[in-house]
């Protein structure tokens, strides 16, 4: 099996039960129902929350970080 650089991505648990990409980076799945797409959004600088936008239309979604949290990992914005 050729296997081209890219192909596969290994998503693990973080250290805090969110997931993370190969580069570290802590992201949560959201389906955007406003364009039907789904996409990633990463943790902001200050570690306060996951911010990101549909990658059609460009509303903006942020999911704050509190205490206790949630162990989801996938949500909707509708």
């Amino acid at each position: 099996m050729d296997e081209r650089p890219g192909e596969n991505l290994d998503v693990r648990a973080g250290d805090e039960g969110t997931a993370s990409s190969a580069t570290g980076k802590r992201w949560l799945g959201i389906q955007f129902d406003c364009c039907d797409v789904y996409s990633r959004v990463y943790k902001n600088l200050a570690g306060g929350a996951y911010v990101g936008w549909c990658p059609r239309c460009g509303r903006k979604v942020r999911l704050a970080v509190g205490p206790g949290g949630t162990n989801a990992r996938f949500f909707r914005a509708e």
